[in-house]
């Protein structure tokens, strides 16, 4: 081989490694990407069949029929307060917010039936008082004037014909005079006024008022000029008045026409006026929603004057007597309404109800409980929320009722059980320690105190599920033989997890469950 074949061969081999090496590198790269594309793909799907294992909220809810067992000392750290259904005559009371306005039949208008000049006022202000009959303005009227000298010059001309042989002229005389008077009559100017003499010569009438009450709007000042018929006060009589509540469109099926009315305001401090419904609007208001009831009320000592503020109860008493709970004992979820009855031997259950609009401090209920059953009043929020996040299991800290009747259906012992004959004393580090052996002890003695020593006893640690974080319910059971050198039950157990256990230990003779405690313990 020459020199230059050498050198050709070299570089040739030279550029083959080079390549190899950076087809490698390229397969490396692409290995990689497949592997973070499958990986997260995984990853994915995973997620994917995770979240959709975990429950929805309507499926998390406190179902109707879930039980609860707690023991005395759990009760009485939840403060659960209890009492019996019963029945009541329910009072619904609605509270409105109203105000005082003018009694509308009772508003009167003070007129003028002439024109003229007001030369003089005898009302001065707005809300004075008047009285039927009472002077109010005296009025300057040229056509007035014209027939009042009208009048008097046709008693003159009566007068001159008195002494007539005419008939027919006397006749017309006095038809003339009754004629002139009918006309100031109709005006409003009596017979005094027509003949009483005028100082300055300038013939006044005086008008007077045609109501009685107080004077709620004045239209004329001294000195202006009205025309006939023009408004010059509006009396209102307010020994009676007017309350427009307003009351909101989802309480107006409670109003009737004549239901009772209880009005409180302040300025009758400490009296409560009682009236009734006289007439509800028929029209509501689109900004507030609400429609206006009148209740007219008497105004005892004129003490409630019109745009005064008051507070209105609408007062409906039931004829009939109901099924009623206290409002705390009703739990509203949303979809339902959840009242816990209690049982025997510190057991709840949720049972649905269907309840009516609440009375003060009761709700009647329609379905769901009888005369009777015992309710919890107090402590009803913890026991729900228990519920709610183990999904009926039993127990304050821990415990499952379905655990316990299966163990119970399973457990010869169990099934032949009967009344507990002994007593069990256990004894443990506290706190357990969660993932390691722990020791528990366990003395059983009869009713005379002696040591049973022939016994099968058994632990049971439960801890109860969450559905909300999808934590499963976790238990262990496990055996405690009989130790000779302590004289006592020993054995060793495990907790899972940090928290509170629910501990039960059983022990049995001849498959016979002589004796059950009951307690809970925390592992960290």
């Amino acid at each position: 081989m020459t020199i230059k074949e050498k050198k050709l061969f070299v570089i040739g081999t030279a550029t083959g490694l080079v390549v190899a090496v950076l087809a490698a590198a390229i397969l490396i790269v692409s290995g990689h990407h497949t592997y973070a594309a499958e990986t997260s793909s995984s990853a994915m799907r995973a997620m994917k069949q995770s979240v959709s294992t975990v429950p929805s909220d309507a499926d998390q809810g406190t179902q109707p029929g879930t039980t609860l067992e707690l023991t005395p000392a759990e009760i009485t750290a939840a403060g659960v307060q209890v009492a019996e259904v019963r029945t009541a005559a329910l009072k619904t009371d609605i509270d409105a917010f109203g105000r005082v306005e003018q009694p509308e039949a009772q508003l009167a208008a003070v007129s003028a039936r002439i024109s003229g000049r007001v030369d003089k006022l005898y009302v001065q202000y707005t809300g004075e008082s008047v009285r039927r009959g009472q002077a109010v303005a005296d009025v300057y009227s040229p056509e007035v004037a014209t027939a009042v000298e009208d009048y008097r010059l046709a008693q003159e001309n009566r007068k001159q014909l008195r002494d007539s042989d005419d008939a027919g002229a006397r006749a017309q005389a006095d038809a003339l005079v009754n004629a002139s008077q009918r006309k100031l009559e109709l005006w409003g100017v009596n017979k005094e006024q027509i003949e009483a003499p005028e100082a300055g010569g300038v013939p006044h009438t005086t008008l007077y008022a045609s109501a009685s009450g107080s004077v709620v709007e004045r239209k004329v000042t001294q000195g202006q000029y009205v025309n006939a018929g023009d408004t010059l006060f509006t009396v209102a009589d307010l020994s009676q008045v007017w309350i427009k509540a307003d009351v909101y469109e989802d309480q107006l099926p409670q109003i009737r026409s004549g239901q009772e009315v209880e009005i409180t305001s302040e300025a009758l401090p400490n009296r409560t006026l009682h009236g009734h419904v006289d007439f509800i609007e028929p029209v509501a208001n689109p900004q507030t929603r609400t429609v206006p009831v009148h209740v007219h009320v008497a105004n005892p000592s004129m003490r409630l004057l019109p745009g005064m503020f008051i507070n209105a109860t609408f007062v409906s008493r039931a004829a009939t007597q109901s099924v009623v709970v206290p409002r705390s004992a009703v739990l509203d979820t949303g979809s339902r309404k959840i009242v816990y009855l209690a049982r025997p031997n510190g057991v709840f259950e949720a049972r649905e109800v269907a309840v009516g609009m609440p009375s003060d401090d009761l709700f009647p209920v329609t379905s769901g409980l009888v005369l009777g059953d015992m309710v919890v009043l107090s402590g009803n929020f913890l026991i729900d929320s228990q519920a709610h996040l183990s999904s009926g299991m039993s127990g304050m800290y821990g415990g499952s009722k379905e655990f316990a009747a299966s163990a119970s259906a399973s457990s010869p012992a169990s099934r032949s059980s009967a009344a507990p004959t002994a007593k069990i004393n256990l004894q443990t580090d506290t706190p357990l320690k969660a993932g390691s052996d722990n020791v528990f002890s366990a003395a059983v003695a009869g009713p005379d105190g002696k040591p049973i020593t022939d016994a099968h006893v058994t632990v049971t640690l439960v801890m109860p599920a969450m559905p909300s974080m999808g934590m499963p319910e976790m238990k262990s059971t496990f055996e405690l033989p009989w130790s000779v050198s302590k004289q006592m039950y020993v054995g060793k157990g495990q907790p899972g997890m940090s928290g509170s256990w629910s501990v039960t230990v059983e022990a049995s003779r001849n498959g016979v469950v002589i004796a059950t405690f009951h307690t809970h313990l925390s592992a960290k």
